[in-house]
């Protein structure tokens, strides 16, 4: 193994938020090449087979002010990994465990059992596919399962709005709200996008590229949102804010708006105060002592076919930087991941 190449991605530019927003663009994105990794006492090396392309590798670039620093040009990338280990010096972590964590983008990573954020990797259980251990299993299904099932609990017979109702958290999202007795309501971009996500289980949608958004969503909710999963931000909040029962929850899960422009202002907050809404967001490392519930719930509705995965999966090495790019400029369809081995 010694004599094979690691392909790898590294950082190729510094930051730069002169345009605004948290986008990354072409140029942060540089190939290299290097030596697998020798694996030292108490570590582990994972091959990786499938790349996850999210909101976390534009804040590797960009930072997180109090979270972690910019990556600098040169470093290899990181993000999302699923894969295997292939040599283990460490007992918890044998030869041919299945894996998911946050590594560096190359064929082969060092690992002591933990991840770049300090978390320990999560094994993928038996019976579920390699990929579903970073969309079902991984921040996608757990960010939708956190924001329903412990920070705003939807009661049976709530209208819960989902905006990025094609993308990987929202899709499950989705599908989680009717095991709680709501009924889902989906946002997303085209037709095309939003005739799938019914397909998907979403009762009813609202296409964002379309006219009158808030009419869209009062006539897709008539008797009002009583909690709005938002995973997008920007317009769509704004207009989910008008549309909200007394006493509904706004969670902010993410801001893809955001990315790849400067952000846009709200301008119908004054709704939070007219209509007693209650607003929260939550960072998913934040809540790292809550994902093996999650992850087994998750697991077994996946396995029961209660979940079904809307994937949008690039072949090649080669496409990672057009795949990372793709889902903040609506040219995904599901979650999106690359296969690279």
């Amino acid at each position: 193994m010694r004599n094979v190449t690691n392909r790898l991605w590294q950082v190729g530019k510094p930051n730069d938020d002169t345009a605004g927003g948290m986008a990354l663009v072409r140029g942060h994105f540089e190939r290299g090449e290097g030596d697998v990794p020798e694996v030292g006492e108490g570590q582990v090396l994972v091959r990786a087979e499938y790349f996850s392309p999210d909101a976390m590798n534009h804040a590797w670039v960009r930072g997180i002010p109090g979270k972690f620093d910019p990556l600098a040009p040169g470093t290899t990338m990181r993000g999302g990994i699923a894969g295997t280990v292939v040599e283990s010096r460490n007992a918890d972590w044998p030869e041919g465990t299945r894996v998911t964590g946050f590594l560096d983008w190359a064929d082969y990573s060092l690992s002591d059992g933990t991840d770049h954020m300090g978390v320990p990797l999560q094994r993928i259980p038996d019976g579920v596919a390699t990929a579903s251990g970073l969309v079902t299993l991984g921040m996608s299904g757990v960010c939708a399962w956190l924001g329903l099932a412990r920070f705003t609990r939807p009661r049976p017979g709530d209208t819960v709005l989902v905006s990025g109702a094609s993308g990987g958290i929202g899709s499950i999202a989705g599908q989680l709200l009717p095991i709680f007795g709501a009924r889902p309501v989906g946002i997303a971009g085209g037709p095309e996008k939003c005739a799938a996500a019914l397909e998907n289980g979403f009762d009813a949608m609202v296409d964002y590229k379309a006219d009158d958004l808030a009419g869209q969503i009062a006539r897709a909710c008539p008797g009002g949102v009583d909690l709005f999963f938002d995973n997008v931000g920007g317009p769509l909040l704004d207009a989910a804010l008008v549309n909200m029962r007394h006493y509904g929850q706004v969670l902010i899960c993410g801001g893809t708006a955001h990315y790849g422009a400067k952000p846009e202002p709200i301008y119908n907050h004054i709704y939070m105060a007219m209509s007693s809404l209650t607003m929260r967001g939550f960072f998913y490392f934040d809540h790292v002592d809550l994902w093996e519930e999650g992850r087994e719930r998750l697991a077994r509705w996946l396995i029961e076919g209660r979940i079904r995965e809307w994937l949008d999966v690039s072949e090649g090495f080669e496409t990672v930087p057009a795949a990372a790019l793709a889902g903040f400029h609506g040219g995904v369809k599901g979650r999106k991941l690359v296969k690279i081995a």
